[in-house]
């Protein structure tokens, strides 16, 4: 398992080259659940946004929102924590208790799931459910979004069996999204991920749209 505090990009893909140049439209949230997440704290709520300690864990699709994510978190000395394991799937997690072992490393307040893209295509989805469930179990109650793939293959029934097992956890539907890909036509691009990431970034609650990592052209050249 990869921890990752440095950039960390998808399958050894160019993700990490270079941002883009100006964010495109802001997406609209994509949950169907009232308001933002929330997390308890002092006896009362405030939004996950505002979290102290998030865990960010899945397959390569992970550091495509948590690169543009970690820095809000690293710029207010909040803590922010990518474990990624490149095509990986709910079995692979859940078999090897990697969630717990990272539940009990750093202790999160907040933890988000980026998980399922390589199960899209499985023609028996049902057998993940299990794996989910221990999944969810594995965060301790602690709030928790999970960010549904990106469709990029027909989906065989997974996200059915994924959202049907999800217990506490949120789901954010990542398929009403419009996320430019690269050239594998599987992960976002650098202006997919920033869209991406300023979504998920509303649904905790976040209000100031996720930085480019570049300055945008104000005019034409």
């Amino acid at each position: 398992m990869t921890t990752a505090r440095a950039a960390a990009g998808p399958d050894a893909s160019p993700a990490d080259a270079a941002p883009p140049a100006a964010p495109a439209a802001v997406p609209e949230p994509t949950s169907a659940a009232a308001g933002p997440l929330a997390i308890h704290r002092d006896g009362g709520t405030v939004p996950a946004a505002q979290a102290l300690r998030v865990l960010h864990v899945g397959d390569s699709m992970a550091p495509l929102v948590g690169n543009y994510l970690r820095p809000i978190f690293d710029a207010s000395r909040r803590s922010y924590f990518i474990e990624t394991v490149v095509s990986s799937s709910t079995l692979e997690w859940a078999g090897k208790g990697l969630l717990r072992e990272a539940m009990y490393k750093y202790d999160p307040e907040l933890v988000l799931i980026s998980l399922g893209s390589n199960e899209l295509f499985d023609p028996k989805p049902a057998r993940r459910g299990a794996a989910v469930e221990q999944m969810v179990t594995e965060t301790r109650g602690r709030p928790c979004l999970w960010i549904g793939p990106p469709l990029w293959k027909k989906d065989s029934g997974f996200v059915d069996v994924l959202r049907k097992h999800l217990g506490h956890c949120r789901y954010f539907d990542s398929s009403r999204l419009d996320l430019p890909r690269m050239a594998d036509g599987r992960h976002p691009s650098w202006t997919g991920g920033w869209r991406w990431a300023d979504a998920v970034w509303r649904e905790l609650g976040g209000v100031d749209p996720v930085p480019t990592g570049s300055t945008p052209k104000l005019t034409p050249e």
